[in-house]
């Protein structure tokens, strides 16, 4: 190393003079106090601090501490120091991505899944950019520690390059003390929620950030990334003892508390003829499939014969009252971008919150935000199953991997003569699209495929295009061919929410400058209100065409606006943050032909839909094979999130705080419910995310 000379009266080195050597063993001391640190802000930030997981998360910081200290070992001396500075950098980078990400989509970010759609990613600049600038202090919190690091690195840490031995023994030591942590971290109680099958199966980054801590997710994310599971592997399901299902089992109700008088008197009004006064008998067999899941097992290797076996232990939903209420009916189905039903609470949105309460209003509707954001609500609603939480997106890995999409609406509607169409104001190839949805069963027109990007009087593209102008471009070009099924991905109602970028905002910004509201509200109401009239124009258009008494319109959101709750807050009048009222919302299933409303109590979500609107139709398909349940058997209710929490008929499980709640209230849970609803949740997770890895429906015979 270079020398400088100390000045004349032999004080303090200049800054690059030389300093003592230390032992290479430093590096460990000053990755771990690096690492403790970051891991401990954050958790106590988005968790508990003072529980078991925060003990689980300091080992893990101490075992990893050794990886980048060897490396520096190797190098010393300015090398090593280099290598330190990177490594600083690049772990202050991962806590502040985690923590802006979680800002924005209210989950965790899966490094190995977003860097398949980096231009995605970068799509959404202005919003990280706008969080950014929302939390100065935080960023500077998290920044100021890298600048301390790197200074008592390069003034301090002048760390000779590590003997042979030194090398062989930190290795050594990672490579016995790590699978001994693990075997340790096996030893714990072993529940579907527990650290080591997290670590094992990694079945959600949120579950792994909680579990793990950042910088071990940080690993696992790219060691399932590069291990990707194939037929020939198997599934793991969490086990539910027999006493705890039979005290479980005893405790759920036979029949749904989902309904109120309104449907008990729609019951008996199908249930009787009104001419002859016979009891119409109603078909209460199951909605299942004759299907040999031996044979399944057989073709498909151990992974397809675990989902078979699982899939046999399940109860099917029943068919019910209104199983093919719906049967050669038109179907328009919506995926409203950014849509909440707390907007209907304004009186901005006749149309839409008649469509709501006067065909079946669902009472307690939940929209979560699924891992993918827009794609990932589509999946959800579109197959019925949740996309995987983390790794790949689900949809895109479909359309990819060319699977089998047995179930969805349109390809079941297409087998019986149905043209199925699918459009969206936006670029016909992000996310794959163009891949994925005619596998979906529909030919897909979008920007660049059939439907042309709309522009301004200036010639230019507005941003968000018109929902409207895209019913007004499309309804009666493809609604000539009977019957139909047209599918409609909206895009009006995306962030950002102010009145200087959001083209449908300014465009409606006077029906909403004087309501009491913030600005951004207001911006997010306005572009809202943009769906509002799309529908208006689709309801007026059904009866031009004489078709409103023919035609069911099914219309859901994506997910909440993610990265601005406090709009719903504002809406709703009230804070929204506990017990998953944010994710509270509305579903439309609405037909000109119904003369009296259905309501619905039972908890559900978008899960729920596909199979619910199955049954409406008279379609076959096997209720035991899609995650999602018909709202309208008598099946109990129950809502997944992405992090596992859930919601029953009877309690609300946080798995993020392991809070148990009923009407917003703390309520006590006996554990061996909580287990069981814990490993059935889980296990319709591992189940969904193996339907995808495997394949799993092109093994059920073709519908014909």
């Amino acid at each position: 190393m270079f020398k400088i000379k100390k000045n004349n009266g032999g004080g303090i080195p200049l800054i690059g003079a030389d300093k003592p050597e230390r032992s290479p063993l430093f590096y460990n001391l000053y990755f771990f106090v690096y690492l403790t640190f970051y891991e401990l802000v954050f958790h106590g930030t988005h968790f508990k601090l003072f529980e078991g997981n925060t003990l689980r998360i300091l080992g893990f910081s101490l075992l990893l501490s050794f990886i980048p200290s060897f490396l520096c070992g190797l190098f010393g001396g300015t090398g090593g120091r280099i290598v330190a500075t990177v490594f600083s950098v690049l772990i202050t980078l991962l806590f502040i991505t985690q923590m802006i990400y979680h800002a924005v989509f209210q989950n965790y970010i899966s490094l190995m899944g977003t860097l398949q759609y980096a231009n995605q990613a970068a799509d959404n600049r202005a919003t990280v950019w706008t969080n950014i600038k929302a939390h100065p202090l935080l960023i500077l919190f998290f920044v100021l520690p890298a600048v301390l690091g790197i200074f008592i690195i390069w003034k301090f840490l002048n760390i000779r390059r590590s003997p042979m031995i030194i090398s062989i023994v930190q290795l050594l030591a990672f490579v016995v003390l790590y699978p001994t942590f693990i075997l340790a971290v096996h030893t714990e109680k072993q529940d579907a929620f527990s650290a080591y099958n997290v670590y094992k199966n990694y079945p959600s980054v949120d579950m792994a950030v909680e579990k793990l801590g950042v910088f071990e997710t940080f690993f696992v994310d790219i060691r399932a990334g590069i291990t990707k599971k194939n037929n020939g592997s198997e599934l793991t399901f969490a086990n539910v003892t027999t006493e705890e299902a039979a005290t479980t089992e005893a405790s759920r109700p036979k029949t749904s508390s989902a309904t109120d008088a309104a449907l008990e008197m729609a019951r008996r009004a199908s249930a009787t003829d009104a001419t002859t006064e016979e009891v119409v008998e109603i078909d209460t067999s199951p909605n299942v499939l004759d299907l040999d899941f031996a044979k399944i097992s057989e073709e498909g290797g151990d992974g397809v014969a675990n989902l078979s076996e699982y899939f046999k232990t399940l109860s099917p939903t029943n068919k019910n009252e209104y199983t093919g209420m719906f049967e050669g009916y038109n179907v328009i189905w919506i995926t409203a971008e950014g849509f909440s039903g707390y907007l209907l609470k304004t009186g901005m949105f006749p149309t839409l919150k008649r469509m709501a309460t006067e065909g079946f209003n669902f009472t307690n509707f939940y929209t979560p935000i699924w891992y993918g954001s827009t794609l990932g609500g589509e999946y959800a609603n579109l197959t019925g199953n949740p996309p995987r939480n983390g790794g790949y997106l689900s949809m895109s890995y479909s359309g990819r991997n060319g699977n089998t999409m047995r179930f969805t609406l349109a390809n079941l509607l297409n087998n019986r003569g149905y043209t199925s169409y699918g459009f969206h104001n936006n670029d016909a190839t992000y996310y794959d699209r163009n891949i994925s949805h005619p596998l979906l069963g529909y030919d897909w027109i979008a920007n660049g495929t059939g439907l042309d990007a709309q522009t301004n009087e200036y010639g230019n593209v507005p941003w968000p295009q018109s929902d409207l102008v895209m019913i007004e471009d499309t309804f009666e070009k493809y609604s000539k061919k009977q019957p139909f099924h047209l599918y409609y991905l909206t895009v009006s109602g995306h962030v950002e929410y102010n009145f200087g970028g959001n083209a449908m905002s300014s465009k409606h910004r006077d029906l909403v400058e004087n309501l009491n509201y913030s600005e951004k509200t207001k911006a997010y109401i306005a572009c809202q209100y943009e769906l509002e009239l799309a529908m208006s124009e689709l309801i007026s258009e059904l009866k031009m065409n004489n078709l409103y008494d023919k035609t069911v319109i099914i219309l859901s959101a994506d997910h909440v606006p993610y990265n601005d709750l406090d709009c719903l807050d504002e809406l709703a009048g009230h804070d929204l943050s506990s017990d998953f009222a944010t994710y509270k919302s509305s579903l439309i299933i609405f037909s000109g032909a119904m003369e009296e409303s259905v309501t619905v109590k039972k908890p559900c979500s978008s899960l729920d839909i596909l199979p619910t609107v199955l049954n409406l139709m008279g379609l076959p398909y096997d209720s035991r094979l899609i995650t999602g349940q018909d709202i309208l058997s008598d099946s109990p209710g129950l809502v997944f999130f992405p992090d596992q929490s859930f919601i029953t008929d009877e309690f609300a499980y946080n798995a993020a705080n392991g809070r148990t709640t009923h009407n917003g209230y703390e309520t006590d849970v006996d554990g061996a419910t909580l287990s069981y609803w814990q490993s059935y949740v889980a296990n319709k997770y591992i189940a969904a995310n193996g339907i995808t890895d495997y394949d799993y429906y092109r093994y059920i015979p073709e519908d014909k």
